[in-house]
């Protein structure tokens, strides 16, 4: 056999092995990694809807509270105020709050007030006798062990789904002595469940899980998912099951507890499987690029060794054939020079230093303009600009917003030369710069002597509010060291708000990462009514904060474009808890 025939058949059995195991391999990691970037999307989808079903019980314990924390409900409960009833259990209380049910137990377990109503038909309905059961003595709903003790979930009436909500009714400074039970309930019905669907923006369903008409499949997830729940801890986040229905769709399945903390529902989320199908397209792609990379391989190979190695082979054989042929010892192999290969060789290296050389030069300029884009915009909204050239803007449902302003610039302004203010004005932000970036906070931007920062963004997480305060806090610290070695007194004033905004970025030139919203103006409004030396947050804010930081309730005042608002002063950490924040 030809030393050619021999290359080629070696060439092509190491090519076919080579694509053999690529294909194996890639497949497995590549749809592997897909697969598990799939069960974690769908499982942060079940995780979705059910923050969204939370958000709806906790809107109408919202509701219970502002009824059974109410001077008027207490004094009713009592029979102390008879026109209670007459004007303010009316039908639009039940069509304005969108409830189903509303009830008012004393402490003897008497039903002092009770009524069921159909919203759809916007008549008045029977009292279950299901949940007239849950009404008895004893019962979780009505045996409220203090003032803060509330009882809120999903409650299962006649295999209808009720979120309901129950407080102890006391007065409007949230004292007692308790006088009963505050009880609000409306169907989680059909319309409820296109409601949450069409907020989610997924295709779901709620079954219960005593229903005889769940097929098999459910039965299974149903039975694993109870296994799971039995070994979870009470701050255990629930499982979650993810199964692939076809190549086109996955669903995902976590329970609903009960307000006995017992499952009641299965909880189900239907997906495309838009992942798992970028997988393998990309898999696709990825195997035919290599099969035409290994056949351009493989004949480039062929054709440079039959040139380079074998031609040269070939003459030199023949060569030697000819002086044996002949038999004329004074003919010689022709032999011209230095050989090709150390030629190619050290042109190849020539290049790949002048190539080495540029490219170290362009990775140097690179980093240079990397890093002034970062100073400029968020790592996050840099790459998506990157990316593509179109405008950025996304919606957050809760981010916490500051705003600061130095007290005493003006005259100040008037004091020092303005290179001095200046740099002044940079020592003081350029403390504050570093203290966002220690908590993990997003710099806005700063107008004048005012100071924007905002928390859970561009990157979502749980702790804004908590940092925020931090970030509030430690700047009120920073200048009180400031004015000690300064020597110049310059006092802040903080405002905080927490809400919903809109981020991003537009235009085509001179690019800056800002906010839109109300949340945005209300933090503003927030500073500049405030006071000297004090922190002033909403009660939004409040109400992230109020387990880990001491807060004095400043009172209501009134604010610009919304009225009168209630406000909170920040006072520093609570002492009995250490606090910690991931940033």
């Amino acid at each position: 056999m030809s030393l050619r025939r021999k290359t080629l058949i070696l060439i092509t059995i190491l090519l076919v092995g080579l694509i053999g195991v690529l294909s194996v391999s890639l497949s497995f990691i590549l749809l592997g990694s897909f697969t598990r970037l799939e069960e974690e999307d769908t499982q942060r989808n079940v995780q979705r809807v059910r923050e969204a079903m939370d958000e709806e019980v906790n809107n109408l314990n919202e509701a219970v509270t502002d009824w059974a924390d109410w001077d008027d409900t207490y004094n009713y409960v009592q029979g102390k105020n008879p026109q209670f009833k007459s004007i303010n259990l009316v039908e639009s209380t039940f069509t304005g709050r969108k409830l189903n049910f509303f009830l008012i137990i004393n402490n003897q377990g008497k039903q002092v007030y009770g009524k069921g109503f159909d919203l759809k038909k916007e008549e008045e309905l029977p009292i279950p006798n299901s949940l007239q059961q849950q009404l008895k003595p004893g019962k979780l709903l009505i045996n409220h062990q203090n003032v803060s003790d509330d009882v809120r979930g999903i409650l299962l009436l006649d295999q209808n789904i009720l979120i309901i909500a129950s407080q102890p009714i006391v007065t409007s400074e949230n004292k007692g002595p308790i006088q009963g039970s505050l009880i609000m309930g409306r169907y989680l019905n059909q319309e409820k469940k296109e409601q949450l669907a069409k907020r989610t923006k997924l295709d779901l369903d709620i079954f219960l899980l005593e229903d005889k008409n769940l097929d098999e499949n459910k039965k299974r997830i149903k039975k694993q998912l109870e296994d799971l729940t039995k070994n979870h801890t009470p701050n255990q986040e629930p499982a979650i099951i993810t199964q692939p229905l076809n190549n086109d769709k996955i669903s995902g399945y976590t329970l609903i507890k009960d307000i006995n903390g017992e499952p009641a529902l299965l909880l189900e989320i239907t997906l495309k499987r838009d992942i798992y199908q970028q997988g393998q397209v990309s898999l696709i792609y990825l195997l035919g690029s290599l099969l035409v990379v290994s056949i351009i391989f493989c004949i480039s190979t062929l054709l440079l060794l039959e040139r380079l190695v074998l031609l040269r082979l070939s003459n030199l054989s023949s060569d030697v054939k000819q002086v044996g042929t002949n038999s004329d010892l004074s003919l010689r192999v022709n032999v011209n020079g230095q050989d090709e290969l150390t030629n190619l060789g050290n042109a190849i290296n020539e290049m790949l230093d002048i190539i080495e050389e540029g490219r170290k030069i362009i990775a140097e300029e690179q980093e240079k303009a990397e890093k002034l884009l970062l100073n400029i915009l968020p790592e996050a909204i840099a790459h998506k600009l990157k990316q593509s050239h179109d405008s950025i803007a996304e919606n957050f449902d809760e981010v916490t917003i500051l705003f600061a302003d130095i007290v005493g610039f003006t005259p100040l302004s008037s004091r020092l030369k303005p290179i001095q203010l200046v740099n002044l004005l940079n020592e003081i932000f350029s403390a504050f710069d570093t203290l966002a970036d220690k908590l993990g906070l997003e710099k806005i931007k700063t107008i004048g002597d005012a100071y924007m920062v905002a928390g859970g963004l561009p990157i979502e997480r749980d702790d804004h509010a908590e940092a925020m305060a931090e970030m509030a806090l430690e700047m009120q610290e920073a200048l009180v060291r400031f004015r000690a070695e300064r020597g110049e007194n310059i006092q802040i004033r903080i405002g905080i708000n927490t809400g919903v905004v809109i981020a991003g970025v537009i235009g085509t030139k001179k690019f800056i990462y800002d906010l839109w919203g109300d949340a945005v103006n209300v933090a503003s409004r927030m500073e500049s009514s405030g006071e000297p030396g004090q922190i002033q947050v909403t009660e939004s804010t409040y109400l992230h904060l109020k387990d880990k930081y001491e807060l004095d309730q400043r009172g209501t005042i009134k604010v610009k474009g919304k009225g009168e608002m209630k406000t909170y002063w920040l006072l520093g950490r609570k002492r009995a808890k250490k606090m910690s924040l991931s940033c």
